[in-house]
């Protein structure tokens, strides 16, 4: 439901006593900036060639960020008596990914009503969850 770091920053591991990690079923946080497709037409390339390396420069600075405050929230409810961390056995994340599957097909019917390639962002985020688990 939200990262590791809401341990912390958000001072849920003051109240939670477990904390399940699920990472080959899902992640928590998805995060992307978005513009108006009209709007990024109507500026120039060499602002969109701007915008472009600025978000190349900051996709990996950001995602370190989240790596260290992910580790400071585990850290915050682990150093708590009676606060435990729970990983999923491959089995028991499986069986969490079978349970959401009918959500993603629900995403993936309602987006591609709507003239979208659900389906293909479906595949990319299992992909990458499959392979990051590796």
């Amino acid at each position: 439901m939200c990262p590791l770091e809401a341990l912390k920053g958000w001072k849920l591991g003051e109240v939670c006593n477990f904390t399940t990690l699920k990472l080959r079923s899902s992640y928590s946080t998805g995060f992307f900036v978005v513009m108006n497709k009209a709007k990024w037409n109507s500026i120039s390339k060499a602002d969109q060639a701007t915008i472009q390396k600025i978000n190349e420069e900051w996709i990996e600075k950001q995602g370190k960020v989240w790596d260290e405050i992910d580790v400071e929230g585990q850290g915050k409810l682990m150093s708590q008596p009676g606060k435990k961390l729970v990983s999923l056995s491959k089995e028991e994340d499986a069986r969490w990914a079978k349970a959401v599957a009918p959500m993603l097909d629900d995403y993936v019917k309602a987006t591609k009503a709507k003239g979208l390639p659900g389906d293909e962002a479906v595949k990319f985020c299992l992909d990458y969850l499959k392979a990051s688990q590796k």
